[in-house]
């Protein structure tokens, strides 16, 4: 039997796509090229051909014969790490989670955001500059706060656009119409705290640039959301070259 994706390997596969329009192609996210197939077998293909794809994401998304284990994610190498969660890393939002034969109500979080960073200690004593790491984490937040989330790679919504509205269909046929300015398109298909570690994960890499971390010996990256109180999902990221 060939080589297959899992099923957690293909819910992956959709966070590192973009699809602008309800049932139209997809984008890579990493060279903005436009993805033709609606298999996802095929976007893994494409993010794994990508010389823009980071290694990290290629050695996540690689096939493997059924029964096997899937390949495990790259291992980094010990370091010091720092960790960072202040007042202001937070943002509240509104969402609904929907897939396949289920939607929940609207309603929303009070977010927390935390980052932990593992590398090595640099020749200025910093694996990185907290003052970084706060001021890149604000931008995020602030970006998302009081919005509605809206995971545009849903595969159980359908998402059309007026010019100055967003407007959601679900399954259940219940429609929601929402100021575009008050929504944050995202990248995702579904608006979990789990997608939502991602998604953040994947800003920060991209603010810091793979580059830039990779100069100051940084190996890992470490986002936590938190819905509630002793309630969090936690996203672990490996930089390689």
């Amino acid at each position: 039997m060939g080589k297959e994706l899992t099923a957690a390997q293909k819910e992956l596969v959709k966070v590192f796509v973009t699809r602008e329009v309800a049932e139209g192609p997809v984008k890579c996210n990493y060279c903005d090229k436009e993805i033709t197939s609606r298999n996802v077998d095929r976007w893994a293909s494409h993010l794994r051909g990508c010389v823009k794809t980071p290694a990290d994401i290629k050695a996540q998304i690689q096939p493997h014969r059924d029964g096997e284990e899937a390949p495990p994610a790259p291992t980094s190498a010990a370091g010091r790490s720092v960790h960072v969660s202040t007042d202001y890393m937070k943002f509240n939002a509104a969402h609904f989670i929907a897939y396949k034969g289920f939607r929940e109500k609207l309603h929303g979080h009070n977010y927390r955001l935390a980052v932990t960073i593992t590398g090595q200690v640099g020749p200025d004593g910093y694996v990185v500059d907290f003052g970084e790491i706060k001021k890149i984490s604000r931008v995020i937040c602030k970006d998302l706060n009081e919005s509605f989330l809206v995971p545009m790679n849903s595969d159980a919504l359908k998402i059309s656009f007026d010019g100055t509205n967003v407007h959601i269909l679900t399954e259940d046929n219940a429609k929601f119409s929402f100021p575009k300015s008050d929504c944050s398109l995202l990248p995702i298909v579904h608006s979990s705290a789990e997608e939502l570690a991602i998604y953040i994960s994947n800003q920060l890499i991209d603010s810091f640039t793979i580059v830039a971390l990779l100069e100051r010996g940084v190996r890992k990256l470490e986002v936590s959301i938190s819905e509630a109180n002793q309630q969090f999902a936690t996203y672990e990221r490996t930089i390689l070259a």
